[in-house]
């Protein structure tokens, strides 16, 4: 089989962007899924690239079946976790805990590459996903 076309293999390049969900918090975000339950078949494990252009942003959401990832491969933003505002750049990781309240910003004028990771889950579905806006709204 040519490894170009091998059924494990994921491409950003062949991997078809995602607006995400808009509606819960997913501001101007470009994600990639590449590897999920549904794209190579995994069973614990998500992985995807997210390009968050200057002002887009993540809000705070978090997973209750799933631990995360962060890494910044090339920019300049800030990772929200619980109250904490943690400047992140090229090179750097956070490790965000399951159920963990996390975000994302882009607070610069140039592009930020984010490659992530979930493990415990194969797909967002899987992991849970719930923002703090709607956490707070259930709680009143």
């Amino acid at each position: 089989m040519n490894s170009s076309e091998h059924p494990l293999k994921a491409s950003v390049a062949t991997t078809r962007p995602d607006a995400g969900l808009p509606e819960r918090g997913w501001r101007g975000m470009n994600v990639r899924w590449l590897v999920t339950g549904e794209s190579v078949g995994a069973t614990a494990t998500v992985f995807g690239v997210t390009t968050f252009p200057p002002g887009a942003r993540h809000e705070l959401h978090r997973h209750p079946r799933a631990e995360e990832v962060e890494y910044v491969v090339s920019g300049r933003g800030v990772a929200l976790l619980e109250d904490d505002r943690i400047e992140l750049g090229p090179a750097e990781a956070l490790f965000v805990p399951r159920n963990a309240y996390h975000g994302f910003e882009n607070d610069s004028d140039e592009d930020v590459v984010m490659a992530w990771c979930y493990s415990g889950a194969a797909s967002l579905e899987e992991a849970g996903f719930a923002t703090r806006e709607e956490d707070l709204a259930r709680d009143r």
